[in-house]
């Protein structure tokens, strides 16, 4: 009896919002009984959010404030909720952005209320709106958890549904629609017309993406009947919009054209930007499949004009940088009525207040000189380890240019001097002969030494395989009777950039290079490991050890300082630890 009353209030109270909002506004102020206004409010910006976008804003700043002097927090949280949903369906991402995360930062210390589950469909919404997918299920995920818990069916259904189109637009059709079809039994067992309407909208979107044009057409008409049975006209015009689609994939551009203007007939009244938006590009493709090219611009002059609306660069910017500094404003301000007020009762604490004023302000000029200092350390560091990269790229290249020069180059000019005297031993085969096999000699020399060189600037190991197999690789070829090597890897991925994964073999090779050379080690142990947030690499021997205090890089290789450079420029960690007669290890990290 009582849900009935409540229902046939509810209606009469829609009955005179439809007639006259004003007189909604009237009533509300003469009611007194706290917890039966805010459910009005709650309706009435529900209802106005689709149907009169700036009495539903200006309802919600009154219902936000009544929240607030009731000491009502979830109240007050799910009205800003409400405020940000209208912005977001009059287009204005942004500040929708900013009422959602304001509303989650009273919500999130009530994790089972399903306020909060709400809200997370929203910011899912929001995310799938600016093609964040993983962000996006991520909030779905969080509101179906809290339905679920708390046993509400028209939640899960709603969730089913709005995930749907997630895997919809990363064009997962059947998960999608399986989706769409668990939503749709629910909300026929709990006998909700408005929840069968959406679903089977989803389920004739998703079936003409699958090209099923028969199907789609049934469940979008079905949908469409129902709604204009519960008079659903926000719905409706979602649902001609859809069937536009449907027929301008069968190519009935006529029709498809009638069903995106009846669309947007009942769009422009609410207004729904993005839905007009959509039709009135759809109306230009249509235009230009018929040939009506004046049409086709007219419309699309329309749809950028409603698209630069919605999608500004700095809308975006904002929108991703997900923002609370509203909520902080809004307290400074409550703050400095306060210190207003304090001011008229007593002068004296008007003082005390000036002296907080002035510690607050030396206390953000002090962070602030704080963060400047901060910020040129960080780029010094940077400048540091950019010129320590360059001069191991620099020693690099005076290397190889040295064994070019002194080598290859040595060998090239030998074979010259060789092909000249082969003229001398024309009629001397045996003299001709030997001279020959002397040039073939050197350059099979000089190809061995630039093979030689090219492994060192990019190793054939890395060329041929990823690291993970270019590591087994090499601990293959320098196992031996006398030094047995252990590698364990864990989690390494493939697609590891380039630079880090020369510098992770380099490493290890010349520390096997080094452990052979001096160590007279009979065992090493490498350990490579990947996770989402670094690479590692540790290497330990058991060899006679030295003191690292006194080391200095002597490789004819790349040289462990080398290296080190590398490491610190890609912002990496690098530790050496050795003791004479202990062995030596040796912990590498790098950010990924």
């Amino acid at each position: 009896m009582k849900k009935r009353l409540l229902f046939c209030f509810l209606v009469v109270c829609q009955f005179y919002l439809a007639q006259d909002t004003d007189t909604v506004f009237t009533n509300l102020d003469k009611e007194k009984v706290a917890a039966k206004k805010i459910t009005l409010y709650s309706h009435y910006i529900d209802i106005l959010k689709t149907k009169d976008v700036s009495k539903s804003l200006k309802l919600s700043s009154k219902a936000i404030a009544f929240a607030k002097e009731q000491k009502d927090p979830i109240s007050e949280a799910d009205f800003i909720r409400l405020r940000g949903l209208t912005h977001y369906l009059g287009g204005n991402l942004d500040s929708a952005n900013n009422y959602y995360h304001r509303s989650l930062s009273i919500l999130e210390s009530h994790s089972d209320s399903k306020q909060l589950a709400n809200l997370y469909n929203n910011l899912g919404q929001l995310n799938r709106k600016i093609q964040n997918y993983p962000k996006s299920i991520e909030y779905y995920d969080k509101s179906m958890q809290i339905f679920t818990s708390i046993k509400d069916d028209e939640g899960i259904a709603t969730i089913y549904n709005e995930s749907g189109v997630v895997y919809e637009y990363m064009k997962n059709y059947e998960e999608a629609k399986s989706r769409y079809i668990k939503s749709l039994n629910i909300q026929k067992k709990r006998g909700d017309l408005v929840g069968q309407g959406y679903s089977l909208e989803f389920i004739g979107g998703v079936s003409m993406l699958q090209k099923k044009y028969a199907e789609a057409e049934k469940y979008l008409t079905e949908s469409l009947s129902i709604r204009k049975k519960t008079k659903d006209n926000f719905a409706i015009a979602l649902n001609y919009n859809v069937l536009g689609h449907l027929f301008l994939e069968k190519k009935e551009y006529r029709t498809a054209a009638e069903n995106f203007i009846k669309s947007n007939q009942i769009a422009t009244t609410i207004p729904y930007m993005d839905l007009m938006r959509d039709n009135y590009l759809q109306l230009s493709n249509v235009d230009k499949e018929i040939g009506n090219y004046k049409g086709a611009y007219e419309n699309q002059e329309l749809f950028v004009q409603y698209n630069d609306s919605i999608f500004t660069a700095e809308k975006m910017k904002q929108i991703e940088e997900i923002s609370v500094k509203y909520e902080t404003e809004k307290k400074d301000k409550e703050i400095l009525i306060h210190k207003s007020k304090i001011f008229k009762r007593n002068v004296a604490l008007l003082s005390l207040s000036g002296l907080l004023i002035f510690g607050f302000g030396y206390y953000k000029n002090f962070r602030h000189r704080q963060k400047i200092k901060f910020q040129k350390e960080i780029l010094h560091q940077q400048d540091l380890a950019t010129k320590a990269a360059m001069s191991a790229e620099d020693n690099e290249r005076k290397r190889m240019a040295m064994h070019l020069h002194d080598g290859v180059g040595q060998m090239l000019n030998a074979t010259n001097m060789n092909l000249q005297v082969l003229e001398e031993y024309q009629n001397n085969k045996e003299g001709f002969e030997m001279v020959m096999n002397k040039t073939r000699n050197i350059l099979t020399d000089a190809m061995t030494e630039v093979r030689t060189l090219s492994h060192q600037i990019m190793p054939n190991m890395l060329v041929k395989n990823s690291l993970s197999n270019a590591l087994r690789e090499l601990i293959d070829k320098s196992n031996s009777p006398k030094l047995h090597i252990n590698l364990t890897i864990d989690g390494l991925q493939e697609d590891l950039a380039e630079n880090v994964q020369i510098v992770m073999f380099r490493i290890i090779q010349e520390c096997i290079n080094n452990t052979i050379k001096h160590a007279n080690a009979s065992e090493i142990d490498i350990a490579v490991k990947q996770d989402s947030n670094e690479i590692s690499a540790s290497f330990r021997d058991n060899g006679r050890g030295f003191d690292p205090t006194l080391y200095q890089s002597k490789s004819e290789g790349m040289g462990l300082e080398n290296i080190k450079s590398r490491i610190e420029f890609l912002k990496g960690y690098f530790q050496l630890d050795s003791e004479k007669s202990k062995g030596t290890s040796i912990t590498v990290k790098i950010p990924i």
